[in-house]
């Protein structure tokens, strides 16, 4: 009686974890969305933790090259990431100040690839896709729209 009893919670435990463990989709998501959390954090090292080779110099150099330009800066991202086929794409929007009262409103998609191995998903690639860059001063903002 008590080994039936065990058995019967074992496999109401192995159903309950089932039940749990995310699926890839949802895992490919919540990476993705970590991972475009620490590119416009600019925080590059945060991003190439997700990298299916971290150390792989051409990858490094494309994320230390996008996160650079968002340290210290404002953006925000539309989360959770969409599924478009085999890929990830997360809207972005953000202003970039510079010390000389010039400013960037930056907006575009984030295209993430992930490898196809049976491991935790990781990032293989990615890209910016439909960017749409507006550059302005801050005396700019301050006229009329008619002397714009």
């Amino acid at each position: 009686m008590i080994g039936c009893l065990l058995v019967a919670f074992a496999l109401v435990g192995c159903a309950h974890d089932a039940t749990r463990s995310p699926s890839s989709a949802v895992s490919q998501r919540d990476v993705a969305d970590r991972f475009a959390a620490a590119l416009f954090r600019g925080d590059a090292k945060g991003a190439r933790a997700y990298l299916l080779h971290p150390n792989e110099t051409a990858l490094v150099y494309l994320v230390q090259r996008a996160a650079r330009p968002w340290v210290g800066q404002h953006a925000s991202l539309g989360l959770a990431a969409r599924r478009s086929g085999t890929t990830w794409t997360i809207h972005y929007a953000g202003t970039r100040t510079h010390k000389d009262g010039r400013f960037e409103r930056e907006r575009g998609d984030l295209v993430v690839y992930f490898a196809s191995t049976g491991a935790a998903p990781t990032v293989r690639y990615f890209m910016f896709t439909n960017v749409v860059t507006r550059f302005s001063t801050h005396h700019d903002s301050q006229l009329p729209p008619s002397k714009r």
